[in-house]
């Protein structure tokens, strides 16, 4: 049975109660599947949570966290102390400032995708990525941007932060996505419940990511280098204070 993913419910899932379901040896490491989880397992560009599940007698250390075809969500780690069975209550919290950096990144990088969309720029998002050491979004798109185009990205990037949107999230069938998403990719994981976030009532995007309540959340987002090459246009970006 697929493992209910409960951080798809709101901004701030960081805890839970959980039973455990199966618990196996994975090459040399342990993995344990609850019923359902508030860790975010690695997808869409955006790394996995850490943190703990622990009970009076036992404290488990995830250090991994990975959903597979079946949706079912594995959680990689090692005991700290004790040890779990099926059918053992654990309380889960996931590592609050790693979900922070990895939730700004993320979030940055739809904003980022929204400003080039009020700029009219006629690119296809595609792949992403939203980690500390590497943080870009990749866009197919004929010729060359012109040389201003970084700083125009920016400009937007800044005003629509300054403006602070509140985003939204809502559970749809692909079929009803075009209603508000610009881009629907054609490969969209059919492990997980169907979900868009509004960043704004004229954008929204299909993701299953976590997401910052606000956009003011994000903090400051400076383009770092913007790469055309061979049909592709690369966007790189930082957020301040993740290093």
């Amino acid at each position: 049975m697929a493992t209910k993913l409960l951080y798809l419910d709101g901004f701030d899932v960081l805890a839970c109660e959980a039973t455990v379901v199966d618990m196996r040896a994975i090459d040399g490491r342990t993995a344990v599947v609850l019923d359902q989880t508030c860790f975010y397992p690695r997808g869409g560009g955006q790394d996995w949570d850490t943190g703990h599940m622990t009970t009076d007698n036992a404290d488990f250390a995830v250090d991994e966290v990975r959903l597979d075809e079946a949706g079912i969500v594995w959680h990689y780690g090692v005991f700290v102390r004790g040890q779990l069975a099926a059918g053992d209550t654990v309380h889960c919290r996931v590592d609050e400032q790693r979900r922070s950096d990895n939730t700004r990144l993320h979030s940055a990088g739809h904003v980022l995708d929204m400003a080039v969309t009020h700029l009219g720029l006629p690119w296809t998002p595609g792949r992403g990525a939203h980690y500390p050491h590497m943080s870009f979004v990749e866009y197919s798109a004929d010729g060359i941007p012109s040389d201003d185009t970084l700083q125009r990205l920016q400009h937007q990037i800044n005003a629509l932060l300054e403006r602070d949107y509140h985003t939204q999230i809502r559970f749809m069938p692909v079929s009803e996505m075009g209603a508000y998403c610009r881009h629907i990719p054609d490969n969209l994981p059919t492990n997980k419940p169907s979900r868009i976030v509004l960043y704004a009532d004229d954008f929204g995007i299909p993701c299953g990511g976590t997401h910052v309540r606000r956009l003011r959340d994000i903090g400051t987002v400076t383009i770092t280098k913007l790469k055309a090459k061979k049909g592709l246009i690369k966007v790189s970006y930082t957020v301040a204070g993740i290093n």
